[in-house]
């Protein structure tokens, strides 16, 4: 307990105490968990394990996926409409205004009271019962620190993409979760009791293991450890998207059937989703709407997928994808769009297709993007 208030009210005093942005993000996720067993604001790391230094790496993300994508843009090329004025543009056709660089395969595990940067090289991590390794079977550097120790006990454990990292993990029962850009979930390292619990910040796509005795709960955490929703599956297919800033939690079913309640409505309001059907939780209500699941998904499928969205939910995908800051100068943030385009192409791709709609226009400036009127 004592090293993980050091490091919250360090930061909180704006006293760095050797952690990353990073780090902190995970330590601060791991202090509101609500993990059974843990007791919230509950000490987690033990006082004499010390943080493993995260440094960034030179990045390849996902190579065969991304080569794929390119040809498969070239081939079909790109389109946007807004409106009833449609345009299709060649990837080809695009010229680059700018170097800004698509996200990358890149997280961060705690594991055994340590941060471990994930491979670069790699794209998923697998938490079993003999210890932590990537996808392929090869051992994840220091994720046998402290093992036997923990061998005999349910370890809490938290996973992190930053802005600008997508990455995959398969949880000790199987269960497998695609994390996208600055999301973040925390988990104990074996599921014990009636269910298996996570808690979810940002947005993650689900492929839960089946298990009837033990139902399957994701909490998501809306920022500073407030419970907003709940939901509760067998097995099955769905994706949530609950980043902080969004005016709503969307949850997204693809296979099976799933309970969606909210904890923040006074009158616990919840729904059961059939497959194809997205609940849109307000807070204090939520409506349940029929949806085509491809667009909700589009980001785990390496692109960006969208039918009649706004402007503003757009640009927060791109800001989260590319790691950029975007300024509106003009109140243009409610113009809709729909369209498709690679998540690996330079952020100029993707503006100038929104462009040629003849509705805005963008301005790059280093890591900023500005909107405005055309």
């Amino acid at each position: 307990m004592a090293l993980l208030d050091a490091w919250y009210l360090s930061y909180r005093k704006d006293e760095p105490f050797g952690l990353s942005d990073e780090e902190f993000e995970i330590a601060e996720l791991l202090m509101y968990s609500r993990l059974p067993g843990v007791e919230q604001g509950a000490g987690l790391l033990p006082d004499e394990v010390q943080p493993v230094v995260v440094r960034p790496k030179k990045i390849r993300l996902w190579p065969r996926i991304a080569v794929a994508a390119a040809v498969a843009a070239v081939v079909v090329g790109v389109w946007f409409y807004s409106g009833n004025n449609t345009v299709n543009i060649n990837i080809g056709d695009a010229k680059a205004s700018a170097e800004i660089k698509p996200g990358k395969n890149i997280a961060t595990l705690i594991a055994y009271g340590r941060a471990i940067p994930l491979s670069d090289t790699r794209t998923g991590v697998v938490i079993g019962n003999d210890g932590v390794t990537y996808d392929d079977g090869s051992a994840v550097s220091s994720s046998n620190a402290g093992k036997d120790r923990e061998a005999e006990v349910v370890s809490p454990m938290a996973a992190i993409t930053p802005r600008g990292g997508q990455y995959q993990f398969t949880l000790p029962d199987g269960t497998k979760v695609w994390l996208n850009a600055d999301s973040k979930i925390s988990f104990p390292s074996k599921f014990s009791g009636r269910e298996r619990k996570i808690l979810l910040s940002g947005e993650g796509y689900f492929e839960v293991a089946k298990d009837k005795a033990h139902p399957f709960i994701v909490v998501t955490d809306r920022g500073g450890g407030r419970a907003s929703q709940e939901v509760e599956v067998l097995g099955t297919h769905f994706n949530i998207n609950s980043y902080e800033d969004e005016p709503q939690i969307r949850t997204t079913l693809l296979e099976g059937s799933v309970r969606v309640a909210s904890l923040s409505s006074k009158r616990g309001e919840s729904v059961i989703l059939k497959p194809n059907q997205q609940a849109v939780n307000a807070g204090n209500s939520i409506r349940v709407n029929p949806v085509d699941p491809a667009d909700a998904i589009a980001w785990k499928e390496g692109s960006f997928s969208f039918t009649n969205e706004s402007l503003g939910s757009i640009m927060r995908k791109v800001a989260r994808w590319y790691n950029v800051e975007v300024i509106y100068e003009d109140d243009v943030q409610g113009k809709t769009f729909s369209g498709a385009v690679s998540r690996f192409d330079q952020v100029s791709t993707l503006l100038k297709m929104l462009e040629t709609t003849g509705r805005i226009r963008f301005e790059i400036n280093g890591k900023k993007i500005t909107v405005r009127k055309k």
